[in-house]
């Protein structure tokens, strides 16, 4: 596994540093000319960008051939697609911990005194484990020459979902008589759902890999 890893993130390492630059740079500019109102944005945004590069893994491998040689190596086809989506979750633990420095840091900087910022990261973090968790076992079943597709769309899923359920659950606080600050049970309710559905869908990609035929 230690391996899998490793080979995930030298296939794919240079991604990773030029989109955290990029991620800063986007995100610093959001932050400098539209304010706190954005800082949801900016965010979401530092963690979904930190995320594309771990899905050009399979992608590469497909490209390279690595995905066919690495089915010859002492690893089971369930571990490969462990590593895929281990690699991916640590990459968005990265991110969020990024966003939250830059939304933090900007606060301190400038004395905004942005509220909710675990909530703007959890938010983030829901969103992209909940797309990664749709474009995973698509990438399985079609390949990665639709990576593209698959990449835009499940970012966009996870936004509409997202917004659905803050509503619902937003919604079904205030009718409830609950003693539990809501600022602190949403956050925790959208990681805990977020990281159900990343594990599910793991459970299905393992499935949909071990019949795939190469």
């Amino acid at each position: 596994m230690k391996g899998l890893l490793l080979t995930n993130y030298y296939l794919v390492y240079r991604s990773i540093f030029a989109y955290v630059g990029l991620a800063l740079l986007i995100a610093g500019v959001l932050l400098f000319f539209a304010g706190p109102m954005i800082s949801g944005v900016a965010a979401m945004l530092i963690i979904l960008l930190m995320t594309l590069p771990s899905l050009e893994v399979i992608k590469i491998e497909s490209k390279s051939g690595y995905d066919k040689y690495v089915l010859t190596l002492p690893v089971s086809r369930s571990n490969i697609v462990r590593s895929h989506y281990i690699f991916y979750l640590s990459v968005v633990i990265i991110g969020a911990f990024l966003s939250y420095i830059v939304i933090y840091t900007y606060d301190l900087i400038f004395e905004t005194q942005i509220n909710g910022i675990i909530n703007i990261i959890s938010s983030g973090i829901f969103v992209v484990l909940l797309a990664g968790a749709l474009i995973y076992p698509f990438l399985y079943i079609f390949g990665a020459d639709k990576s593209d597709a698959f990449v835009l769309g499940g970012g966009f899923v996870g936004l509409f979902v997202y917004y659905g359920i803050k509503f619902l659950v937003e919604d079904l606080i205030d009718k409830l008589p609950l003693s539990i600050d809501s600022s602190l049970l949403v956050p925790i309710l959208f990681i805990v759902l977020g990281i159900t559905v990343f594990t599910l869908s793991y459970l299905i990609a393992v499935i949909i890999y071990r019949k795939k035929e190469f």
